[in-house]
């Protein structure tokens, strides 16, 4: 009780509200200083739009948004590595880049979850063509399933290996070569980091903790000589969605093209942007999470799980149709989500 009587206790909560009005009241103008200054980036030359003979890694290349990231860039004539594990398919990309206008373009299979592989693939690029201007980490895997069903921990533990660690190892390795070159990262994340979308818990906690790992290298001294565009795309029409589980994206959900995602991304990276939300009205995602997070769970659990948003749905709903009926009820919303 006597803790509420001390002075310190007052400022103390005096200080934390003050502190509290003067940024809500600061915010409208941090909003236009920040749209100030991107719409300043956007018309002022870069050095990073300047793409011709720079070297550019691109992992996960062998398919979906890094094979069109690849041909993004071959089209501007950089030199090419591209990483990956399957070897067939990253000899049919390099030559479609070549044939677009790469100045060079060469392979490297590699699988991001092995460190050593990480480290070689870094070498390799230095090896061959004596710099590295780029890092555009892609690489990525998705298993749908719920937390409650795994049987052991080595499913989930791979697609952190490579959605997570496969990003810090090349990023780690590549970073004394960035920084020789004053270069860049470009990571594709997801929107996924902020939406808790079912079935893919780990999916999810990898992407966040993605974002919150390069957000944080911008921070620390890294940020002032390597920039770095963090991608956070939407479901997109590629290999990685397409293998996942009947019903997993809504049948009626709207897909972006691989090929007009990728391009948003690069022209993100050109333009020295900090964040890509592809496409952008995904952005409700982000406003939901902040104000009104109960609110972006509803859809999920209704479309995809066949289950009511909350307790009191479900007792209203049970009380109103019977538990049989409420419950084929959200079934069939299920059901049309399929």
């Amino acid at each position: 009780m006597w803790y509420w009587l001390e002075p310190r206790t007052w400022i103390q909560k005096i200080m934390g509200w003050g502190t509290f009005v003067v940024c809500l009241l600061f915010f409208p103008f941090a909003v236009m200083i920040n749209l100030g200054l991107s719409f300043f980036r956007s018309i002022v030359p870069s050095k990073y739009r300047i793409v011709k003979d720079k070297v550019i890694i691109v992992t996960g290349a062998s398919s979906g948004i890094g094979q069109c990231i690849a041909m993004e860039y071959a089209k501007k004539g950089a030199k090419l590595v591209l990483a990956a594990r399957r070897k067939e398919k990253l000899e049919e990309v390099r030559q479609a880049c070549l044939d677009n206008g790469a100045r060079d373009a060469s392979i490297c299979p590699t699988d991001v979850s092995n460190p050593e592989a990480c480290e070689n693939l870094i070498k390799f690029t230095v090896d061959t063509y004596g710099r590295l201007d780029v890092l555009v980490n892609n690489a990525g895997s998705a298993d749908i399933c719920a937390f409650e069903e795994y049987e052991d921990t080595k499913k989930f533990r791979k697609t952190v290996e490579v959605d997570f660690w496969g990003n810090i190892l090349t990023t780690r390795y590549a970073l004394e070569h960035l920084r020789r070159t004053r270069g860049q990262i470009v990571v594709t994340c997801s929107i996924a980091a902020v939406v808790p979308y079912p079935k893919q818990s780990f999916y999810n906690a990898s992407k966040a903790a993605l974002l919150n790992f390069y957000d944080t290298l911008r921070v620390e001294p890294i940020g002032q000589s390597v920039a770095i565009t963090i991608a956070l795309p939407g479901f997109i029409v590629s290999e990685l969605t397409s293998n996942g589980p009947k019903g997993h994206i809504p049948r009626w959900w709207p897909m972006m093209k691989t090929e007009d995602c990728a391009k948003k991304i690069v022209d993100a990276a050109l333009a020295n942007n900090r964040w890509a939300l592809v496409p952008f009205w995904y952005s409700f995602n982000v406003l939901f999470r902040v104000f009104a997070p109960e609110l972006l769970e509803v859809p999920p659990r209704m479309f995809l799980l066949g289950k009511p948003p909350n307790k009191g749905v479900k007792l209203m709903s049970e009380s109103v149709l019977g538990k049989d009926n409420s419950h084929k009820a959200f079934q069939s919303l299920k059901a049309f989500a399929e």
